[in-house]
């Protein structure tokens, strides 16, 4: 079978396409693919569990060992034969190989704290961040429904005669068969945007394309190691956006690129503070967040899973906090435009549980913010 995928063959390249041909050649594919690493869950494990909260409704928690949590069956294998060796584990053996790097960056940030790392050591670190953000199951359903319903409502696709109008535009002639075959779609993936027919080898370049983009969005920002009063929960979307008010969105500021803070939970009792250039840093490294700054700071984390919270193996938060129900990935918002150009500008701020909540969290650990 001809490779369906070519990028520029670098030496981390080739080492990842022979560890993952290695792994096809010994019997040794991994199926049990974890959606955050396992050395990750296994820094909540308390007697060799953690406690893992699956939002549904309904709410159902189960202790289990890290290796037995938040994982999915074959969630990063792609089609043999589609990148250069042939192996379907071309994803997961790319995944190893950060993580275990990561792994490293981790224990070094544990033994001699954050200050001790080299330049290359936090380039490292802020990939990783950026690939826990893309790798997950927010990130492949964002780009299904922008495929789906956010493609078929931002070109105002159920108007009269407007599919007739964007088929002609694709240089394409609006006949009925056509037609009928356009609606089914659009009912189909705007009913169930997992329905976007998308390849793994497409999920695998934008995830890794995104990760690129995050990593460098989050390398200008600040970053800074806090202790908790409490103890943290984290999730199956570990790297957390925080607004001053988690209800509201402005087009001023937003993503990973512009958000006042980002936060990665780092342990049951440490998180990493990302703050943007433009954002104080109000206070020194180390310091302890109250237990009421953290109880807001674990409702903030909590809105950002896609369906799972992990937390220390005697945990309650994640049977006990209020959790909004999951909101569509985006909302479309028409803006005026400035004085010097005409008409309007169509907007599209992303949302997570919180979107547009009454009680959401507003300043997130309320010490970090500006008075």
């Amino acid at each position: 079978m001809k490779p369906a995928a070519r990028a520029r063959m670098t030496p981390e390249l080739r080492e990842i396409f022979r560890a993952a041909a290695a792994m096809t050649e010994n019997g040794e594919e991994p199926h049990k693919h974890h959606l955050v690493p396992r050395f990750y869950l296994e820094r909540w494990a308390d007697h060799g569990k953690v406690l893992v909260t699956e939002l549904g409704p309904p709410k159902k928690s189960f202790l289990l060992k890290p290796l037995n949590a938040l994982y999915e069956t074959d969630y990063y294998r792609v089609t043999p034969g589609a990148f250069e060796g042939g192996s379907p584990v071309v994803w997961e053996a790319w995944l190893q190989k950060i993580e275990s790097q990561a792994a490293v960056i981790f224990a070094t940030i544990d033994d001699k704290g954050l200050e001790s790392l080299t330049e290359a050591e936090l380039g490292l670190l802020t990939y990783f961040i950026g690939v826990q953000a893309t790798r997950s199951r927010s990130f492949r359903y964002q780009s299904r429904w922008w495929m789906g319903p956010g493609y078929f409502a931002a070109f105002e696709l159920g108007k009269p005669g407007a599919l007739e109008a964007h088929l002609e535009r694709a240089g394409e002639i609006a006949t009925p068969t056509r037609l009928a075959e356009l609606r089914a779609y659009f009912d189909a993936v705007c009913s169930d945007p997992w329905q976007v027919p998308m390849s793994p080898e497409l999920d695998l370049k934008m995830a890794m394309d995104g990760a690129r983009v995050v990593a460098e969005s989050l390398r200008k920002r600040r970053f800074v190691m806090y202790r908790t009063a409490k103890p943290l929960v984290t999730c199956d979307e570990p790297v957390v956006i925080l607004y001053e008010s988690m209800a509201v969105d402005h087009p001023s500021y937003g993503g990973y690129d512009r958000a006042p803070i980002v936060v990665l939970p780092f342990g049951p009792h440490q998180v990493l503070a990302m703050f943007h250039p433009g954002m104080p840093v109000l206070h020194d490294p180390g310091r302890e967040i109250r237990w009421d700054e953290t109880l807001e700071l674990n409702r903030a984390i909590a809105g950002n899973a896609h369906r799972s919270l992990v937390e220390l193996s005697d945990g309650r938060l994640g049977r006990n906090l209020y959790i909004p129900d999951p909101k569509p990935p985006a909302r479309l918002v028409t803006l005026e435009s400035s004085k010097s150009e005409a008409g309007e500008i169509l907007w599209m701020p992303s949302q997570r549980r919180w979107s547009g909540e009454p009680d959401a969290p507003v300043r997130p650990v309320a010490s970090w913010w500006p008075a």
